[in-house]
């Protein structure tokens, strides 16, 4: 782990970024508005301490990290209202079957699905999430298990949806030759992920503590490229593919408060979500 970056360098990166895409655009007033905040923030460098201190954001492991972020999980999160209106879509096509929910958390899309007629079957590997989604889903069968090495027979399931959670993964094949193994010739697979032209631009997995405390957990940026290799490899048959983009709403970084013009203007209609329709064959 790596010294931690100071605010003024992600504000100032920030800026650089929303300079960089309004480059060939008309606004020429809002490259100016630009220009102007990145020249206030480098004379601020030498006179607010709050922008030349390290983050107070602590990197946790996932192990550690969901324990304590399993208290404040179910408040919504960035990601959350850009993924589901997808998600939801491809669930509400499915007709009633036995679901694995990989990295199942809280229980967030295993109360959608058993809403609607599914036998939901969840896998986490953080015991106390696991504990609040049985807790919100007394009916559904939950395992703690790993991604890699799920705690279910070969061709057990219908469906396998994996929601947020192969970005931890410093590596996509093996988890996702699982998901292809446990389901039925003819099944299902619906992934989604957090977008890696974000994660390369430096998007972590942030989170507030029950005690308001900061935290987060790194993430691994996985190309579309990389996931097609791991889809064929596991016998996987790409349906579809949608990239939901950032919205000023879900754009939530640490420039939102201080900056929320250039915020909006760095990350807005990026792609924030990936989400894959498989079949396996």
């Amino acid at each position: 782990m790596g010294a931690k970056p100071t605010l003024g360098e992600l504000l100032l990166g920030i800026e650089g970024l929303a300079l960089l895409r309004l480059a060939f655009g008309d606004d020429a007033a809002a490259r100016q508005a630009r220009v102007r905040e990145i020249g206030a923030l480098l004379q601020g460098l030498d006179a607010d301490p709050e922008l030349t201190a390290p983050l107070e954001a602590r990197e946790y492991d996932t192990a550690e990290g969901y324990v304590l972020w399993s208290k404040t999980y179910d408040q919504p999160l960035r990601l959350f209202p850009l993924e589901e209106p997808t998600m939801h879509r491809l669930f509400d096509a499915l007709p009633a079957a036995t679901v694995l929910d990989a990295a199942c958390g809280t229980g967030r899309h295993s109360g959608y699905l058993a809403a609607r007629g599914h036998q939901i079957v969840g896998v986490d590997s953080s015991p106390a999430m696991l504990a609040r989604a049985r807790a919100k889903l007394l009916q559904g069968d939950f395992r703690e298990g790993d991604l890699e090495a799920l705690p279910l027979e070969s061709r057990s399931v219908d469906v396998a949806v994996c929601a947020l959670a192969l970005v931890h993964l410093p590596e996509l094949g093996q988890a996702v030759a699982e998901l292809a193994r446990v389901v039925r010739p003819g099944g299902r697979v619906i992934i989604s992920d957090v977008h890696p032209f974000v994660v390369h631009l430096g998007w972590q997995a942030q989170f507030r503590t029950a005690e308001g405390d900061t935290g987060f957990m790194r993430l691994h940026p996985h190309l579309p490229s990389d996931y097609c290799r791991a889809f064929a490899a596991a016998g996987l048959r790409i349906l579809s593919c949608d990239e939901p983009l950032l919205t000023p709403e879900t754009a939530l970084t640490a420039a939102a408060e201080r900056l929320p013009e250039a915020n909006r203007t760095a990350w807005a209609g990026l792609p924030g979500v990936l989400i894959w329709d498989l079949e396996k064959t």
